[in-house]
């Protein structure tokens, strides 16, 4: 884990009274406050204007899918989420597990890492950290209805991983069918993870790794416990509504002892006739303001959380053929949502306030 140094080069992590905290390169901490998906290719704007409007807003910090014009602004995450398509929302036709126990896809997937990590190389203090596969659909038992047990067991049978699948069912132990599959699942986390996490590590040392992005849903413990030793933090996107959820975070915490970033989230609104799709969704950019300051206030009281970062700066489509609307934090033409970013602006200068001085 990286700690705070007399004079660090790079962002990493520091405890004050017990708080763990981001630290900048100055030495200061900090609490990540900001926007994922800035460089989302299903919309256009200028990126100076944009920049300018999240600094009167006060935000520090953009989230993962920043693009390359706005890297020596602000801190940002770098990340990635196609070397192992398996992301649940990407639908069952989407999903590509690979056969982790090949050489040559650990080949391919090292050099990935190797390219996301000299994408990053022109702006080494600006990195938070890296960000790999989002909502991976690890559970056996997922909605997509596929899992990556069953893909090894289909695969040929002298193919690589098909032969560590066989073996490790000659060596189990017991007639639980399922309890075997839970078991082969985590070694096939321990292996993926392991080939991601020292090709990361190796290809830059010196900056933070937050591993798979996790939902509530998608965090599986087995799984989770083989990711721990190749990171320094966790990546959770929650619920997608308020209040916070501080029982689900606590869990998150207490089984992995490492902090939490909040790596995506956002309060969905109505917003006139847009199909805005969301379980729990607020009346108003109004109602919303007010719940997500509520969200943001109680994450900085809690001892772990990182940073939040607000899902998607304008409306977009969902894309992989989803219908509705993926609702931006900006209006139309980048425009003030009503509400919102006052409350925002009071929320960032309540951050700073409640931020320890360097």
């Amino acid at each position: 884990m990286h700690a705070q140094h007399d004079e660090p080069q790079t962002i990493g992590l520091t405890q004050i009274n017990g708080r763990h905290w981001l630290v900048g390169p100055d030495g200061d901490p900090f609490f990540a406050h900001g926007i994922t998906h800035m460089g989302t290719n299903r919309a256009t704007f200028d990126y100076s204007v944009i920049s300018n409007a999240c600094k009167r807003l006060g935000f520090n910090a953009y989230g993962y899918g920043c693009p390359d014009a706005l890297r020596a602004d602000m801190p940002y995450l770098e990340s990635w989420n196609h070397l192992v398509p398996i992301s649940m929302y990407r639908g069952k036709d989407n999903i590509r597990f690979v056969d982790i126990f090949d050489p040559a896809v650990q080949a391919k997937l090292q050099r990935g890492v190797k390219a996301s990590c000299q994408r990053s190389r022109d702006n080494p203090h600006n990195v938070i950290g890296y960000c790999w596969t989002d909502l991976g659909a690890w559970p056996l038992d997922n909605p997509t209805g596929k899992n990556w047990v069953d893909f090894m067991r289909d695969l040929p049978g002298d193919s690589p991983g098909r032969n560590v699948y066989d073996a490790f069912v000659a060596n189990w132990d017991g007639d639980d069918g399922q309890a075997r599959d839970q078991a082969f699942l985590c070694r096939i986390a321990g292996q993926y993870f392991r080939v991601i996490g020292e090709a990361n590590r190796k290809y830059d040392p010196d900056h933070l790794i937050f591993g798979d992005r996790f939902a509530f849903n998608t965090l599986d413990p087995g799984v989770v416990k083989e990711m721990l030793p190749y990171v320094d933090a966790i990546a959770i996107q929650p619920h997608f509504w308020a209040p916070f959820p501080k029982d689900e975070f606590d869990k998150v915490f207490q089984l992995t002892g490492k902090p939490i970033l909040i790596c995506d989230f956002a309060i969905r609104f109505k917003d006139g006739d847009k199909d805005v799709r969301m379980w729990k969704i607020a009346d108003d950019s109004v109602a919303a303001g007010e719940a997500y300051v509520d969200y943001v206030k109680a994450a900085l009281d809690t001892d772990y959380i990182l940073g939040v970062f607000w899902c998607n700066p304008v409306d977009t489509s969902k894309g992989f053929g989803n219908a509705g609307v993926k609702q931006g934090f900006f209006g139309d033409g980048l425009s003030e949502r009503p509400g919102l970013h006052d409350a925002v602006r009071r929320l960032n200068d309540y951050r700073e306030s409640v931020t320890p001085q360097g």
